[in-house]
């Protein structure tokens, strides 16, 4: 699976159409659903499993929250959400990224799983930090992993928003 968080460095970006009514509990059902059904590539067995560093050696993380900008592009034979602003408030006040991570997965796919989770956080926080934005969910189903579909979250700024 393939999860990016696209830089909003353009403004001549096409716009990505939005999705009312039923499209809004779509993404909702999209994001939910993907995450249950999502695969990744099953680990070797005959690769040895890693070991952990030591706490005092390990590398912090540090993703920074997405800005705000147009809504990416939609690729031909993929699908783009658009949620509003309120849905986009919902998803934060209910945290719905946390819902996601909590799914019962297979041991082996609870890193994208998580990765997903995250992901859909750090854009609803971008999303939240303009007002009026929103989150724009693309759904690609021809997955370059093994997955079934690659996702993206985009933070979408409020001026594009439905």
């Amino acid at each position: 699976m393939i999860i990016d968080r696209a830089c909003h460095c353009t403004t001549n970006e096409t716009r990505a159409r939005s999705v009312a009514g039923h499209g809004a509990l779509a993404l909702l059902a999209v994001a939910a659903a993907g995450a249950a059904v999502m695969t990744t590539a099953a680990p070797s067995s005959a690769a040895p499993t890693p070991t952990q560093p030591a706490p005092d050696s390990q590398v912090l993380r540090v993703v920074d929250v997405p800005e705000a900008g147009p809504p990416m592009p939609v690729p031909t034979g993929s699908f783009g959400y658009l949620a509003t602003h309120d849905l986009t408030t919902r998803m934060a006040s209910i945290n719905t990224a946390e819902a996601i991570a909590a799914l019962p997965v297979p041991e082996p796919y609870r890193p994208a799983n998580t990765a997903l989770a995250e992901n859909l956080d750090l854009a609803v926080k971008g999303a939240l930090a303009d007002p009026k934005g929103c989150v724009q969910v693309i759904v690609d189903p021809r997955s370059t992993s093994s997955g079934l579909f690659n996702y993206g979250f985009y933070a979408v700024s409020g001026q594009y928003c439905p």
